[in-house]
């Protein structure tokens, strides 16, 4: 716990030591601070910064106590700490040896690849585990770009975390317009409230517009949403219920110009850039999950 304590310190500093994360479309890039002028700028949707503490809001969002456990023992940080420290959001996928999360934490701009990579789950007391980053990871592509229909990874733990059990993907269930989404990140930059690190951040929103897998060249699914969305947000998971279960229905991945102030609070507009979007766990992300849990790559 120490080891991840000081590794947060350094991947997500308080606001008066607040890093300037890279304003790319990924957010895991961290970068030191150009500019006091930077702080608390984000891409906050229709009004308010909404997101706060699982336990606080898990009740108000139809969480039970079960599913609130449930969640802080799949879903929490994913980073890398060489050549340069990223960090990001990732959930267990499919099994409890692989979590699925944004391709771009593990890749520097250049397309360097990054090492010492570790997940650790927000349950009390969760473990630090290292990450399996080989020829078996499975990324979106050869070259992921961030804010991609590429930009996803599927990665293996060293040991699979006991006791923790995945949500379940559904995919004859496509996802709609006006769903209502929880999302679930590990510790977003610059939040307006005080979360402790330890606990998983909420936001109940919804979906905007789906888009049709097949107008996706590599055939994966993706959604806009509403969703707040800032720096270390990438590899959040969204959840919703279908048929009264809580299932995983995606990862987000990139929002507006998160750094700008023209965007903090702009009412949800796709041209506008006032928008966060989502990879599918569905189409080819379950596929490639599929074959790395059944032994393939």
């Amino acid at each position: 716990m120490r080891i991840l304590t000081f590794c947060l310190a350094l991947l997500l500093p308080a606001a008066s030591q607040a890093m300037d994360l890279s304003t790319r479309i990924g957010f895991a890039d961290l970068q030191p601070e150009r500019s006091a002028q930077l702080l608390q700028r984000v891409n906050i949707i229709d009004g308010t910064d909404d997101r706060d503490s699982l336990l606080k809001i898990g009740p108000s969002l139809g969480l039970t106590r079960s599913e609130i456990s449930r969640i802080r023992s799949v879903s929490g940080y994913v980073g890398c700490l060489s050549p340069s420290p990223s960090v990001g959001s990732a959930a267990l996928f499919l099994n409890n040896q692989q979590i699925l999360t944004a391709a771009h934490v593990f890749f520097e701009p250049s397309g360097k690849r990054r090492w010492k990579c570790f997940f650790r789950p927000q349950s009390v007391d969760g473990p630090m585990i290292d990450l399996i980053v080989d020829d078996r990871t499975h990324f979106g592509s050869k070259k992921p770009k961030a804010g991609s229909n590429n930009d996803y990874a599927i990665v293996r733990l060293v040991e699979p975390l006991a006791g923790a059990v995945p949500f379940p993907v559904v995919p004859d269930v496509p996802v709609q317009n006006g769903d209502k989404l929880i999302v679930i990140t590990a510790h977003p930059a610059e939040m307006e409230k005080e979360v402790d690190r330890d606990i998983p951040v909420a936001q109940g929103c919804q979906v905007r517009r789906a888009i049709d897998k097949s107008r996706s060249a590599a055939a994966t699914s993706f959604f806009r949403t509403d969703c707040d969305a800032t720096g270390a947000s990438s590899g959040g998971m969204n959840l919703s219920r279908v048929n009264g279960q809580l299932v995983f229905r995606g990862i987000t991945i990139t929002t507006g110009p998160w750094r700008d102030p023209r965007y903090k609070g702009a009412p949800y507009n796709e041209k506008g850039g006032s928008v966060t979007t989502a990879l599918g766990a569905d189409a080819a992300i379950l596929a490639a999950g599929r074959a790395m849990a059944a032994g393939g790559s």
